[in-house]
């Protein structure tokens, strides 16, 4: 049951700080002191034990139990009774925690929570006074702060306004000082020197409107020295004004940048915003409250209050939009300009070389005063071409800051090589030296057009390709940054406009791409494609650089001496890897492409492929007709005896394959494009020899016969050939065509490869170089045509072995067991007949392996390695067998008769003692000696079967012979 007083709790926590309870037991004192000690109230006495319990046990005491606790004497008593057992346990607690760092810290604590006011009421009171004093103190300053952020802000937009109208003010002085270059230099070029004129055109200029002097386009062709230093002033201005012309682009298309920025980062914070709304009201008041406490900064740019400044930028922009359509005007008239200019140079230039040409044709018949009125006009001349060359080197990089690399690429082709071009191009000198059609002067066509364009431009072409090499950029062909140019005078100005030519007019088109005859296509795709890998080094090596260095000191020394110091000017030195890097440009450009699409090259090689199939089917023809030894070589006699001196080739059907087989990688017929073809077309012809000697072996093809003559309408006329047979009867034909094929196949894994390499992957540095291709290319070139030889040359072997093994093995056995029917004869020689016992062997023995003998003569220099003496074994094998049965039928037969005559008893004993049987034994083992003998002289073993058997039947005849 609760009580009104207070708790034993609160009293044992009030007896420890030293104070009272608070009536309600939570107040913030109690509250502090109970969450940082954690002490648990002190157990009731043994008495309020037993009260307790009586008071469950008893229910209807609790009235009476009640009253006694509430009176005062034993409230006193009992107060006094827990105050003391709260000092024991508070001086228990404390010496607890003194031993632990944990209770130190909370004895320091426990002081400092006893000194706080009772509730926090009274501290708000008494803090309230000091919060409102600092909350208007943070006012006064955060106002000041923005006052000062404000100033600070005009301030800002006040140095930048004057740094924009600085900038402003340049921008404007440079635009009118660019109008102003570009007024002088197109009223200059419309040739109207008088003042009036001139001050006319002046007023109309800074009115805007000069843009309509670009309509006169008369050009000035007189030189004059007086005006040089001025004309390259105002050249050089242009190039300036090109500046100019960039860095106002740059400015306009920053300022855009600006105000686009500006427009749409409002619109970024409003989806930001709208973004947060949907995170729901609490977070959108966090969002406000920290905003708010937030201080100005000067550094905040992005503010909504920092309107001035953004006003600024919006003023300076407004300023350039209305310099925008100038400045777009002036990036037009000033490529114009450039480009007109560029055209007036490459025409003095032009005449300046021709004028040259002239004079050094006119100079050579002179002498005396003449040679050294020649000698100042060239040094004239030469100090002018220097000077055009640095004009020209001014407008070309003007028009490369203005990204207009393809103007000059054009006016490059239209003035300087397009002129050249027609008039060396035409029908008439593209077949001088030869009939229509063949294209007989395309090569030397071309090679005047690459030495012209050299002569009377190299020195520009040399000099654009020093100007705008990307030094830093790797020279493989892989590498993008080679084939990066600003200007690429190289590709776009000389190579494009020839291909375009060529390819435009109908006529020359046809007589060049579509010929009909595979050599004149051949002969025209190898003209331009040598003109096409040596285009960069014709037009950027100098002709004679030895000449140059000769002369170069006394040039300098004339020069010195009579004021010009053209000598000083920079001299570009092409390398080897610039040229590289031009060469891989021509690869890669898209013209190139097309160009390569206009070879109908899969024709070309269909006609060369019919060409070598009708010289192969010819050659068959041929064999077929009159036999291997058929005279179809109709290749040249000089390269018919190299192929029989160096490779030992016997039957001329094999001169002419492996004439046809090396005439595919010819000079003037193979094609590096279709080089696979090619290699797959040899594959091709020789499987079509071996499927010919296959059916040859087989018994499929016979050779010789009668046949009419084709092509002849009288009936009467035939070709009277050798009579008709299988050629894979004679051993003779089968030993000389697998010899042949032996040599074939050691060619083409050997001298055939290394010929096909050395055509398709040169050696020399020369070659590589113009072909442009690297040393892993062409290590897997030759490593793929190395394969596919080798693959082919497996198919030769079983062939080989089968004409040695089978063939000849058959063929041989057979004509030596002919004589081995007369091993029957030996007993009717000795039978009944009274001669006397045999001496020598029988006459046949001696023509059993004479077949063999014979061949093996004949064709032992000419036996495959990997045939050897196998094939010998064979047939001495098989040829013995058939011997050893002869033998032992003849002595079976001979005993039997011997049984048959003891029997009858009418064996009579004849000469010597010896019986016909004994006779016929011992002819036996006379036969054999002497076949033993012939086997040995052919470099083989006795350990045959054949051979053995015949020692064992033999054996028993050597008793009988004469000691």
């Amino acid at each position: 049951m609760a009580t009104s007083g207070p708790s034993p709790g609160a009293s044992y926590f009030s007896t420890i700080h030293g104070g009272s309870p608070s009536v309600d037991g939570g107040g913030p004192s109690s509250a502090a002191t109970s969450a940082a000690l954690t002490v648990p109230p002190p157990p009731f006495s043994d008495e309020e034990s037993k009260i307790d319990n009586d008071q469950q046990q008893h229910p209807s005491d609790v009235h009476n139990n009640s009253s006694a606790l509430n009176s005062t004497p034993y409230l006193q008593s009992r107060l006094i009774q827990l105050r003391t057992q709260s000092q024991d346990l508070s001086t228990e607690l404390t010496k607890k925690l003194a031993t632990s760092r944990s209770g130190q810290s909370l004895l320091h604590i426990g002081p400092s929570l006893s000194t706080l006011p009772p509730d926090l009421t009274s501290l708000l009171e008494a803090l309230s006074p000091l919060l409102s004093q600092v909350e208007q103190y943070e006012g006064e300053n955060r106002g000041e702060l923005e006052r000062l952020v404000s100033q600070g802000r005009e301030v800002q937009c006040a140095v930048k306004k004057r740094e924009f109208s600085v900038q402003c003010a340049e921008i404007y002085k440079e635009l009118m000082g660019a109008e102003e270059v570009l007024r002088w230099r197109l009223l200059q070029q419309s040739g109207d020197k008088s003042g009036g004129g001139k001050n006319k055109k002046s007023e109309e200029g800074r009115r805007g409107g000069y843009e309509d002097v670009l309509e006169d386009d008369e050009e000035d062709d007189d030189w004059s020295e007086d005006e040089t230093e001025e004309e390259f002033d105002h050249i050089c201005s242009l190039e300036r004004a090109a500046y100019t012309t960039l860095y106002l682009l740059q400015e306009l298309h920053s300022s855009s940048a600006d105000v686009s920025a500006m427009t749409t980062t409002p619109k970024k914070r409003a989806t930001q915003s709208d973004g947060d709304d949907n995170d729901g009201s609490n977070n959108n008041n966090n969002i406000a409250t920290n905003g708010s406490n937030n201080l100005p900064s000067l550094s905040d740019f992005s503010s909504s209050d920092n309107t001035s400044l953004n006003g600024v930028v919006l003023e300076k922009s407004r300023f350039l939009a209305k310099l925008a359509p100038r400045i777009r005007r002036l990036e037009s008239d000033t490529a114009k300009c450039l480009v007109s200019t560029l055209e007036e140079l490459l025409v003095r230039v032009r005449t300046l070389m021709e004028d040259d040409n002239d004079a050094n044709e006119e100079g050579q018949g002179g002498g005396g005063d003449n040679t050294t009125a020649y000698d100042s006009n060239k040094q004239q001349r030469k100090s002018q071409h220097d000077d055009l060359l640095l004009m020209i080197g001014h407008c070309l990089r003007g028009l490369a800051l203005l990204g207009k690399g393809a103007d000059a690429e054009s006016a490059f082709a239209r003035v300087a090589i397009m002129p050249i071009i027609r008039s060396k191009l035409s029908m008439g000198k593209l077949d001088e030296g030869g009939s229509r059609g063949e294209c007989a002067g395309l090569f030397f066509l071309l090679d005047g057009i690459a030495n012209t364009i050299s002569t009377m431009y190299g020195s520009i072409l040399r000099s654009s390709e020093s100007m705008f090499t990307n030094e830093t950029g790797s020279g493989s062909k892989s590498s993008s940054s080679c084939l990066r140019m600003e200007v690429d005078l190289v590709t776009c100005g000389v190579w494009v406009p020839v291909a375009t030519a060529l390819m435009a007019d109908p006529g020359i088109k046809m007589a060049i791409f579509s010929p009909g005859i595979a050599n004149v296509l051949q002969a025209n795709y190898s003209a331009l494609d040598t003109f096409l890998s040596e285009l960069a080094s014709s037009l950027l090596l100098l002709q004679s650089p030895q000449e140059e260095d000769v002369t170069q000191e006394e040039e300098e020394k004339t020069s010195i001496e009579t004021g010009n110091f053209s000598h000083l000017y920079y001299r570009p030195t092409i390398q080897a890897d610039a040229i590289e890097r031009a060469q891989a440009r021509l690869y890669a450009h898209p013209t190139t492409v097309e160009f390569s699409k206009r070879w109908n090259l899969p024709i070309y090689y269909q006609l060369r492929f019919a060409e070598f199939c009708k010289r192969l089917d010819k050659a068959i023809e041929g064999v077929c007709r009159e036999g291997w030894t058929a005279d179809v070589f109709t290749g040249d006699a000089k390269d018919g005896k190299k192929i029989s001196d160096t490779f030992g080739y016997e039957l001329p059907f094999f001169f002419e394959l492996y004439d046809i087989l090396l005439s595919m990688w010819k000079p003037d017929v193979y094609l590096r494009p279709l080089t696979h073809r090619f290699l797959r077309g040899a594959m091709q012809l020789i499987g079509r020899v071996l499927a010919f000697v296959k059916d040859g072996a087989d018994g499929k093809i016979q050779f010789g016969g009668t046949e009419e003559s084709e092509g002849e309408k009288d009936r009467s006329e035939t070709i009277v050939a050798i009579p008709a047979y299988f050629w894979n009867e004679r051993v003779e034909d089968v030993a000389v065509v697998a010899w042949e094929l032996t040599i074939l196949e050691t060619c083409l894994t050997h001298d055939y490869l290394d010929y096909v390499a050395n055509t398709v992957c040169p050696n020399d540095k020369a070659s590589r170089q113009s072909t442009h291709t690297s040393s892993l290319e062409l290590e897997e070139i030759r490593s793929l045509a190395s394969e596919v030889l080798v693959e082919c040359s497996q198919e030769f072997s079983p062939l080989v072995s089968n004409s040695w093994y089978t063939l000849i093995v058959d063929r041989l056995t057979k004509q030596c067991c002919i004589p081995l029917t007369a091993v029957k004869g030996v007993a009717a020689t000795y039978r009944m007949t009274n001669r006397p016992p045999p001496t020598q062997a029988s006459p046949f023995v001696a023509s059993i392996l004479r077949p063999l003998k014979e061949f093996d003569t004949t064709f032992s220099s000419r036996t495959p390695p990997q045939i050897g003496d196998e094939w010998k074994q064979k047939i001495i094998g098989a040829v013995s067998s058939k011997y050893s049965i002869a033998v032992e039928d003849l002595i079976a037969t001979v005993k039997r008769t011997e049984e048959a005559l003891k029997s009858r008893k009418t064996r009579k004993m004849m000469a010597g003692g010896m019986s016909d049987g004994e006779k016929v034994k011992l002819q036996l083992l006379l036969d054999y000696r002497q076949y033993k003998k012939d086997v040995e002289e052919l470099g083989l073993g006795t350990s045959i079967e054949g051979l053995v058997k015949l020692n064992q039947l033999t054996l028993e005849a050597e008793s009988l012979l004469p000691k």
